[in-house]
């Protein structure tokens, strides 16, 4: 093939890959001026039956005039031309100049939040337009993804038309089955493993990118929780929860609990101001903090030693009951939190925040029959007994407080709460609780849900 000249126009000077029914080739346009580069794609019928050619025609032209729509986004390959050669089927598109984001994703290193913020936005506005003519990619990964020479924007290709024919012409011949799937292992939602893709599983797809940028792992290196099937990876990067959030639901296992539409995902995102995120935030994510050894003494924020409130033997009986629900982040959380927390009381609390709410009662039961032991075969002290009784929080606005006013937050509006609750402080360092909660319900579309969260956290 390479040297022929196709439709008396294209000159193939390379071939880009390919196999059974179908090739792709990297062309020059010998009618233009400068001979311009394209790229060629080759379907070949496995047969040259008249009924079948008929069928794959047709196919062939609907599937033409899709890509003729969509080529009218920047960001989207445009189609050139269309035509059959010998009852064979062609394509010819744009060449985009630059190179594939698989380039840019080198293992063992990771993105910055702010990279893998631009990339979701970028790839969803594509998206957007994409699902808006009823069209599913099918095949999103770093491979599809170029980085455009000229502008740094991406620019999504490969939208497995040539593939998609094939199998529509196999299913239609009684060669193959309904539920042929098209994509790539590691980035490939289940559902559409089993032939059945839907617009949301292009957000899977590049929710997968995104948390592969994050940790600097390939997805095949993540790891899946065996009951759920949900995948492990936010103790792998160092990630704003609020990020986190939001990955976490683009590649949910189940496609109904995911996202629905590109929209959705932009229109979160648009909503939080990256800078201003990390201005307000009170605290480190959870995966940039070392554990230390149980039985070091923590530093406070000057560099100097201070006691734990948690015995070393408190505190790996803590940490082993916190394995049971939250999995290898309970390190790294516990850490976090023992170090700031003043009883042994608050720690529970705060620890809590993070469980789901079926499990907070049986935790605490547990941690605090823990206390109960340990306090008993401690030897008497007046001060280390006040300090492990439990406290009664105090009037004000605490960090407890606030933690768990954006987790209550969080679960009804999503992860802007975060961005709400922090703003709402800065603009009123005194701000009682009372007052705070009102100000967040306000925020809160559903009556009903508002008035709950004012009773949750002020009963």
């Amino acid at each position: 093939m390479l040297g022929n000249l196709l439709d008396g126009r294209y000159q193939v000077l390379q071939v880009l890959g390919g196999g059974g029914f179908g090739q792709t080739y990297i062309a020059q346009d010998t009618h233009r001026p400068g001979s311009p580069k394209c790229v060629v794609k080759h379907l070949k019928p496995f047969t040259h039956n008249p009924e079948f050619l008929t069928t794959a025609r047709r196919l062939f032209t609907s599937e033409a005039e899709t890509l003729e729509k969509l080529g009218n986004h920047d960001q989207i390959p445009r189609l050139l031309a269309y035509f059959e050669q010998e009852q064979e089927f062609f394509l010819v598109q744009e060449f985009v100049k630059g190179h594939s984001l698989k380039a840019e994703l080198l293992p063992g290193q990771r993105w910055a939040e702010d990279q893998v913020i631009q990339l979701l936005q970028q790839v969803l506005g594509v998206l957007e337009f994409v699902h808006s003519h009823k069209v599913i990619h099918r095949d999103i990964k770093p491979d599809n993804i170029i980085r455009r020479q000229q502008d740094c924007k991406l620019v999504l290709i490969d939208f497995g038309a040539v593939k998609q024919i094939q199998t529509q012409l196999l299913t239609a011949s009684g060669h193959g089955e309904t539920t042929i799937a098209i994509g790539t292992p590691g980035y490939m939602a289940t559902e559409q493993g089993q032939g059945k893709p839907r617009p949301n599983s292009d957000i899977y797809s590049l929710g997968i990118i995104a948390i592969q940028a994050l940790t600097g792992l390939h997805p095949k290196q993540l790891q899946e929780d065996p009951t759920t099937g949900e995948i492990l990876w936010q103790h792998q990067a160092q990630v704003s929860p609020w990020l986190a959030h939001i990955l976490s639901k683009m590649v949910l296992y189940h496609f109904k609990e995911r996202y629905q539409s590109a929209t959705e995902v932009l229109q979160i995102l648009q909503q939080i101001n990256l800078d201003t995120e990390i201005e307000y935030q009170t605290q480190p994510p959870l995966s940039v903090i070392q554990l230390p050894q149980a039985s070091l003494p923590l530093k406070n924020t000057t560099g100097q030693p201070t006691a734990s409130i948690l015995s070393p033997e408190q505190y790996k009986h803590l940490e082993n009951i916190l394995l049971e629900y939250v999995g290898p982040l309970a390190p790294t959380l516990l850490r976090q939190i023992a170090a700031s927390a003043p009883s042994y009381q608050e720690i529970i609390d705060n620890l809590t925040l993070h469980l789901a709410g079926h499990q907070k009662n049986a935790f605490k039961e547990k941690s605090m029959l823990i206390l109960q032991k340990t306090t008993e075969k401690a030897p008497a002290n007046p001060e280390t007994q006040s300090n492990n009784l439990p406290t009664k929080q105090p009037p004000v606005v605490n960090d407890s407080f606030v933690r768990q006013c954006e987790q209550e937050l969080i679960d009804l509006i999503g992860p802007i709460a975060t961005f709400l609750v922090q703003k709402a402080i800065k603009t009123s360092p005194q701000i009682s609780p009372v007052e705070l909660v009102r100000i967040l319900a306000a925020q809160i579309p559903d009556s009903q849900k508002a008035l709950q969260f004012q009773q949750r956290l002020l009963s």
